[in-house]
């Protein structure tokens, strides 16, 4: 990492004498511009470095060296252990979260990640053995929003500080970290409804977690709030090979939205509950001879960032705050572990991001 390059240089410098004891260190601005770091990076080496009593920092006065070995005290051991177990994590969801919790644990926590693929029973296991290693606090996105994991039962019961991610559990007293998930599908549904469409599907997968369950009720939320007549069956649920434990091949989801989507001819638009859900719904709406947006509209949640692909074709999409879920999540665990809070209830708002998949209908 940057912060511990830049961490592992400095010291090196103190302990030859380059700079000796009494000497002030070079300004943050200097550093950056010597090492080609942003801020951010110079201060957590200058942190480290203080945390371990080779340097001292005042305000107005800089960074003075203290001694050329550490002191007896060790940063890292005074910094609380946060576990962070997940489903599965791409650029399109999950990445930014992590980037969110490991930015906002500098200097104030040390996160242990895992992941879970979607099984119940691994994740049982890595709650375990994460708690076991010393963990003061759990950050959980759960496989499934069905039923709570035995152990993080036990953990409650015990007053454990956990936060669960992107998931809620009905009428338990845990502290979560969610997105508008209905918020986000109703404005979704409602700029469609803008644009002239009044049959619109959603496209969803079977997987119970509430943050489905939330973007259906916005989308149905949207039409009594718009006064048009809901039709349930312009619902599909049968996408499986997005599932975290996912065997199905993708082609045979292809295939199915395709009957779907010929069955439906009156559908215009439609709202796919996540991008690679919207990558399959393309394909198949091409194969049955309609061109997005010409044809059909398409908004999904999340997108990758793709920062540098100018020539990807970007759909309209409900985005996630993701670094602030990562971020809240972070804080959440914090908090409980300080005592100052214990089933804080985090909504973030999500973004209606305009791209090439929308259209007005003919």
């Amino acid at each position: 990492m940057l912060y511990q390059a830049v961490y592992d240089k400095l010291l090196a410098l103190i302990q030859d004498g380059t700079y000796p004891e009494g000497a002030r260190l070079p300004s943050v601005d200097e550093l950056c511009q010597l090492y080609d770091v942003s801020a951010i990076t110079i201060r957590r080496a200058m942190n480290m470095l203080k945390e371990e009593g080779y340097v001292a920092r005042q305000p107005r006065i800089g960074t003075t060296v203290l001694r050329r070995t550490p002191a007896q005290s060790n940063y890292v051991e005074r910094l609380p252990l946060i576990g962070m177990i997940v489903t599965n994590f791409d650029d399109t969801f999950g990445t930014r979260i992590i980037k969110g919790a490991l930015n906002t644990t500098v200097d104030r926590a040390l996160l242990a990640l895992q992941q879970t693929h979607g099984s119940i029973e691994l994740e049982k296991s890595l709650i375990d053995a994460t708690v076991k290693a010393g963990a003061k606090g759990l950050i959980l996105l759960p496989s499934n929003s069905d039923f709570i994991p035995q152990p993080i039962l036990d953990l409650m019961s015990k007053h454990f500080p956990i936060t669960i991610l992107d998931r809620k559990f009905e009428g338990i007293p845990v502290a979560t970290v969610t997105s508008d998930n209905s918020g986000g599908a109703m404005n979704a549904t409602e700029y469609l409804f803008s644009l002239g469409h009044r049959h619109i599907a959603l496209i969803r997968s079977d997987c119970h977690v509430t943050s489905n369950d939330e973007r259906q009720r916005g989308w149905q939320s949207a039409h009594a709030h718009a006064n048009i007549a809901l039709d349930d069956s312009l619902v599909f649920h049968d996408v499986r090979s997005t599932l975290p434990d996912a065997t199905e091949p993708q082609e045979r989801d292809i295939e199915r939205i395709m009957n779907f989507a010929q069955t439906h001819p009156e559908v215009s638009a439609y709202l796919a509950c996540e991008y690679n859900i919207a990558l399959m719904l393309r394909t198949a709406l091409e194969r049955i001879g309609k061109r997005v947006p010409a044809d059909a509209s398409i908004i999904c949640f999340d997108h990758p960032d793709a920062t540098f692909d100018t020539s990807l074709f970007r759909f309209t999409n409900v985005a996630q705050d993701q670094q602030t879920l990562g971020q809240s999540a972070v804080i959440s665990v914090l908090h409980q572990i300080n005592n100052d809070s214990h089933a804080e209830k985090t909504v973030v708002p999500t973004t209606l991001v305009l791209g090439q998949s929308t259209a007005r209908t003919n």
